[in-house]
């Protein structure tokens, strides 16, 4: 895997939210994720003890992650700026960073 991308998110609270990311080999090549199964988390800060827990899906043979959040778990979160980040663990127990960054919760006026 190449350097740890950040990339920011924008949540609409009260929605269904999704974003799939693709994991790349250093030459740009798509990771092969055979065996690997993935974790993402969101926190109001870095060190707050409290977090979301994103639903997380990997397509080994594309190198695709997604994450998201229901309807219901995106209405609960306080309009704002989070942080998060998205982890790999391959089938041998190495972990790795695949993508961090901030997300913004925008306030819904129909929630």
């Amino acid at each position: 895997m190449t350097a740890i991308p950040a990339i920011n998110l924008v949540i609409p609270q009260g929605t269904t939210f999704s974003e799939t990311f693709i994991s790349t080999e250093s030459d740009g090549s798509v990771t092969n994720l055979t065996g690997y199964t993935g974790t993402a988390k969101m926190k109001k800060w870095y060190g707050s003890s409290s977090s979301v827990t994103f639903s997380v899906s990997v397509t080994t043979s594309t190198g695709e992650v997604a994450i998201g959040l229901t309807p219901g778990q995106t209405l609960e979160l306080e309009p704002g700026r989070y942080y998060y980040d998205v982890r790999l663990q391959s089938s041998s127990g190495t972990v790795s960073k695949l993508v961090e960054g901030m997300a913004m919760v925008q306030a819904g006026i129909t929630t």
